[in-house]
């Protein structure tokens, strides 16, 4: 007599797989980044999400959208940031590297906030 123990454990294997294959596609690494160029912008708060992996800020300006990428929650916390301060409308200036391929996509390095500065690396 088969027990059906075995093609579950193997169903749920191979799903925690897949469910950790996403993640690790969804956060992509610093080298996405090119450190080589440092980039200045400045704009409008569109909308700032809190959430993980990543805290993310959409920022109008230079005749765009940029998607600026900030340390996980709670280390922006730790560094100062909190929803609050980045509602829709505030502006900000962000210096960081802009990714490889996205060229709205920047990865923060230091963020201002009315008269306060976030280092955030």
């Amino acid at each position: 007599m088969k027990s059906g123990w075995a093609p579950t454990w193997y169903g749920l294997a191979l799903a925690l797989a897949v469910t950790a294959t996403g993640a690790a596609w969804a956060h992509h690494g610093w080298s996405s980044y090119d450190e080589g160029r440092l980039l200045t912008l400045a704009g409008a708060v569109e909308e700032a999400r809190f959430e993980h992996p990543h805290v993310t800020v959409r920022v109008r300006g230079d005749n765009r959208v940029w998607l600026v990428i900030l340390p996980p929650p709670t280390r922006a916390a730790a560094a100062g940031l909190s929803p609050d301060l980045l509602g829709p409308g505030v502006r900000v200036s962000v210096e960081g590297y802009p990714h490889r391929r996205d060229p709205a996509e920047v990865r923060a390095l230091r963020l201002v906030v009315g008269d306060r500065v976030f280092r955030l690396r």
